[in-house]
């Protein structure tokens, strides 16, 4: 159960809305709150001090508590990704920058590179700010690390956190995020349904997106007669992902040797990811997709050039405009559900 002041937090966040409806800008005074809600003065300072620090009411010495203008309001909004010109982010951005503009908030985005101390830098920021809310799309999610301190940090301030295109959100974050393991089972399924028979697979163990796609894959495969070995499966790092997609490919040139005499088709985590694959299968002599078949999750200008490419994805627009209504509704202190966003085989 709740500390009492987070309770009366709560309820008097709930008043001052109507406070604000009917023209009233000072809040009663301790003595009638603690009355009120029979508990000690301390007990109510602590609940008013929440406030103060969510930016919803201001002290004046020695005249009592006010309503800040919600005018005065930061109506910033943090959006803390991988990187901001890559990939599908930049769609991303334009699209969440567009709805939060209508609503009357502006964006902030932050490239953290995988980097755990800038992600920490930017929560920082954002709680330092006031920010009207925090979107944050983890790179590692799955390794422990400052961030999730911070996050912490920033609920207990008050600070709205959307947990976006990533699994298991931490508590008092809202989620926004496909559902990565039925699309892991459902693009594997496509290519059981395909004729394929020996199916590989390329997923990150450190993202929570990765593991839940991982996942899916093996859903499908279990209980059929298509085989699972520990060989056919590409387990990568941040790090190693990053090779990949910059042109250094060892690592995965050489699974590609391993796998390509016995397996027909490859599931990979992403887009960037499914390219590199079909252009090492091709430098290789293999034709893709008569006889290796590639699928995919996201659907974007990687994928848009391999004919023949199997891709699951997201609408774009459908996750901008959950994105920008959450926020709304937490910032103008309404209350918020998670959202699946659906996936859709391409």
């Amino acid at each position: 159960m709740a500390e009492k002041y987070i309770v009366i937090a709560n309820s008097l966040e709930l008043e001052l809305k109507k406070m604000r409806s009917e023209g009233i800008s000072r809040l009663p005074s301790e003595n009638f709150l603690a009355d009120k809600y029979s508990c000690s003065r301390q007990t109510i300072r602590a609940a008013l001090e929440i406030l103060k620090r969510s930016g919803l009411i201001e002290k004046r010495t020695g005249s009592g508590s006010y309503i800040v203008d919600d005018k005065l309001k930061n109506k910033t909004v943090f959006f803390i990704t991988d990187d901001c010109d890559r990939y599908l982010n930049p769609a991303i951005i334009s699209g969440l920058r567009s709805g939060l503009r209508s609503m009357k908030f502006k964006l902030k985005a932050f490239s953290t590179y995988g980097s755990s101390k800038e992600e920490a830098y930017a929560i920082t920021e954002a709680i330092n700010e006031k920010a009207a809310a925090i979107i944050i799309e983890p790179s590692r999610d799955l390794i422990p690390g400052l961030f999730t301190r911070l996050i912490e940090e920033a609920v207990s301030s008050w600070i709205p956190v959307i947990w976006c295109n990533a699994a298991y959100p931490p508590e008092g974050t809202v989620c926004i995020a496909p559902d990565y393991r039925k699309g892991g089972r459902k693009i594997t399924d496509k290519l059981k349904e395909n004729g394929r028979k020996n199916i590989a697979c390329i997923f990150r163990l450190d993202s929570s997106a990765g593991r839940e796609g991982y996942e899916g894959y093996i859903d499908s495969v279990f209980g059929t007669d298509l085989p699972f070995e520990d060989f056919g499966a590409l387990l990568l790092t941040y790090d190693q992902e990053k090779d990949i997609i910059s042109g250094r490919g060892e690592i995965l040139s050489a699974f590609l040797d391993k796998i390509s005499s016995c397996c027909d088709a490859i599931v990979c985590q992403n887009g960037m990811l499914a390219h590199q694959t079909i252009s090492l299968l091709r430098k290789k002599g293999i034709s893709v997709p008569e006889d290796f078949a590639v699928a995919c999750f996201d659907n974007d200008c990687f994928t848009e050039h391999d004919t023949g490419l199997i891709t699951i994805g997201y609408d774009n627009d459908y996750l901008c405009k959950a994105l920008a209504k959450t926020v709304s509704d937490l910032a103008e202190g309404r209350s918020a559900k998670a959202v699946t966003v659906p996936l859709n085989i391409n």
